[in-house]
């Protein structure tokens, strides 16, 4: 058991990514300010490992793109659409394939070009293929 002041409690949810309410179970006693902590009990903000590397598929899919000169424009959607691919990772990306691929052909018939459904689901999906190989490798390094 440990007795601290509240603030340390919660400064050290903040230096380890816990919410306060998150840890409140390993408060046993509460007298003011002065907090009884039990350091065993599972909810206790123990220091968490190392966040797994992030699977950018939207940053893979600006790439191949780029490869075949289509890029961001400033009036688009696309770079805050390849955003939320990084954000949301390559399941999402992966399981949510047809709403990605209505993006593109959304934004293809706006640039007046051609657009097949079979191949921007490959395109896709190459870029998620491409960002778990740089995910990983970041992984085995």
């Amino acid at each position: 058991m440990i007795t601290c002041h509240k603030d340390n409690l919660i400064a050290r949810c903040r230096e380890r990514g816990y919410t306060l309410e998150e840890v409140m179970p390993c408060v046993t006693k509460q007298k003011g300010d002065l907090w009884v902590i039990d350091e065993t009990h599972e909810s206790y903000p123990h220091a968490r490992g190392p966040k797994p590397p992030q699977c950018l598929a939207g940053t893979q899919l600006k790439g191949l793109l780029k490869r075949v000169g289509i890029t961001a424009d400033p009036d688009c959607s696309c770079n805050a659409r390849a955003e939320h691919l990084d954000k949301m990772g390559c399941q999402w990306t992966r399981d949510n394939i047809e709403t990605v691929v209505d993006w593109l052909a959304e934004e293809s018939k706006k640039r007046g070009l051609p657009f097949i459904r079979m191949a921007g689901r490959g395109l896709v999906m190459a870029a998620v293929k491409l960002a778990e190989r740089k995910a990983q490798s970041s992984v085995s390094v």
